[in-house]
């Protein structure tokens, strides 16, 4: 008999990744998504509250998950590949967090300090899947195959800063992947009225 030769193993793994990827993200949705739905109105809150305490639940089994498919994903993926789905899946767990900060309409000092070091985990733990060895080259690959990577951590810096910090970012372009009227947002979420809001607000909008 004639054997008949198919594409290799690893080619046919690659064709098939999109409808995976699809599904995982699906379940990333149903893992993180029911859990943070309230986060953006309880962060005007003061002190540690149950959504905080669901958002790094939720943020930790996200992770989880992701690892988990990264085991088995990079011994079949080719590095191209297995580097894009990944960026897929971290940009869709980045992009729940990042809506639901966006849209917050007031953001206290505390809930501030709590977003920034979500965030700075959430960061950590994605740059492990790139490179389990060294986070810099995690960080770094991260970077190349998410989206959402700098957005993400423009906003987590952005919630550590004073207003005379943002001036500075701004001109250092540390904001480039955040948009004007978002920025703004976010401000009036964080700082009360001043002055130096004001300023900076004029400073936006005569930027856009």
């Amino acid at each position: 008999f004639r054997m008949v030769r198919g594409p290799p193993f690893r080619e046919l793994a690659d064709r098939t990744m999109g409808g995976m990827i699809e599904r995982q993200k699906i379940q990333i949705l149903e893992i993180v998504g029911s859990r943070i739905s309230d986060f953006r109105l309880s962060l005007r809150s003061n002190e540690d509250v149950l959504e905080w305490s669901e958002a790094q639940t939720a943020l930790t089994a996200g992770l989880y998950h992701i690892r988990h498919l990264s085991q088995a994903w990079r011994t079949i993926l080719s590095e191209d590949v297995y580097g894009r789905a990944m960026g897929n899946l971290v940009d869709t767990l980045f992009c729940l967090y990042l809506d639901q900060v966006m849209k917050a309409p007031e953001i206290s000092l505390t809930a501030c300090h709590f977003v920034s070091a979500t965030f700075r985990d959430a960061t950590r733990g994605s740059a492990e899947l790139f490179d389990p060895v060294s986070l810099e080259g995690g960080m770094n690959i991260g970077r190349e195959r998410c989206g959402l990577w700098e957005r993400f951590t423009a906003v987590s810096l952005f919630m550590d800063m004073s207003l005379a910090d943002i001036n500075l970012a701004l001109a250092e372009g540390v904001f480039r992947s955040v948009t004007g009227p978002e920025l703004s947002s976010l401000i009036k979420a964080v700082f009360d009225e001043s002055e130096k809001r004001s300023m900076l607000l004029q400073a936006l909008t005569s930027q856009q």
